[in-house]
């Protein structure tokens, strides 16, 4: 498909812990995922392909199975345990078990028959389901690789609609991004709100300045992350003219969170800031999620 291009990103997001039975689960997701991408490697060699189009993509699923497969050897182990898992890996993951859904899905819809009972349909589609939970339990963006799947199985690339609206958009420097940001949006999510984060709604292909504006229109509200780095940066900043622009007839749309900064350093570059109640990020994520939600409201 074009467009895609390969990539993992290495860096570690912290220790995994799985029940034997999901890792198990996973495992079979994985070598699906694997299988799938071999047969369409040959379909392009048998095409005239100079190489196979998905290599890079098999070697790293074959590792991460290879590295189960000696976790799982031990027939006593009930728990695995996976320390400094890394985003590439998480994200093939959800491609995987979202993958073997489809997969599963389409393999029932082709077996059952008109005639069987609809339970019975049902019932051989528990599978499907538990892959479609394991996946949604997991934060990140799926690999780009699940979206050159989709026309196999007449799966559409989502894309936002007039009607899509987010309670909050996250706006904040890069290099706050691992320290305090990701967990943040992940926190908020995780109180059922639905968020516009980059790492959360972009996908490959879509244009980044679009996918903003469109997320700044369409969020109740924006929580800016303020910092010395917020202020360094001239995008962020823009994001932060877009949620001002917002704000007429006295409609509360900026919530500041502060991230390493005090008063005086944000009266320096923006008064009307240094005069809103904020919520320190010194207070914790749970804090500051909870005086977030409670602005909201408000």
């Amino acid at each position: 498909m074009a467009g895609y291009v390969y990539e993992f990103d290495d860096k570690k997001v912290g220790d995994a812990r799985y029940d034997r039975k999901d890792y198990e689960t996973l495992q079979g997701a994985l070598r699906l995922l694997e299988a799938k991408l071999s047969s369409w490697n040959q379909v392009a060699m048998t095409n005239g392909a100079l190489e196979p189009p998905y290599a890079r993509e098999i070697e790293d699923l074959r590792g991460m199975i290879e590295w189960g497969d000696e976790k799982l050897s031990n027939k006593d182990a009930r728990i695995v345990l996976v320390n400094g898992i890394s985003v590439g890996s998480v994200r093939y993951q959800k491609a995987a078990l979202i993958h073997a859904a489809w997969y599963r899905e389409k393999e029932v819809s082709e077996t059952a028959k008109d005639t069987w009972p609809s339970a019975v349909a049902e019932a051989m589609r528990g599978r499907v389901r538990r892959y479609h939970q394991m996946a949604e339990e997991i934060s990140l963006p799926s690999a780009a690789i699940l979206d050159e799947l989709r026309p196999e199985y007449g799966i559409k690339t989502p894309q936002p609609t007039a009607e899509t609206n987010w309670d909050a958009f996250v706006s904040h420097a890069s290099e706050d991004k691992d320290t305090f940001a990701r967990p943040l949006a992940e926190a908020l999510r995780a109180r059922k709100l639905s968020i516009w984060y980059d790492e959360f709604t972009l996908t490959v292909g879509d244009s980044l300045r679009r996918s903003i504006d469109r997320g700044l229109a369409r969020s109740r509200f924006g929580v800016v992350v303020l910092s010395p780095k917020f202020f360094e940066k001239e995008w962020p900043q823009k994001e932060l003219d877009g949620l001002v622009a917002r704000e007429v007839d006295g409609r509360k749309v900026i919530l500041p969170v502060w991230h390493g900064i005090d008063v005086e350093s944000i009266r320096k570059f923006s008064p009307m800031l240094a005069d809103r109640v904020a919520i320190s990020s010194t207070s914790g994520i749970p804090a500051v999620v909870d005086a977030l939600i409670a602005g909201m409201k408000a």
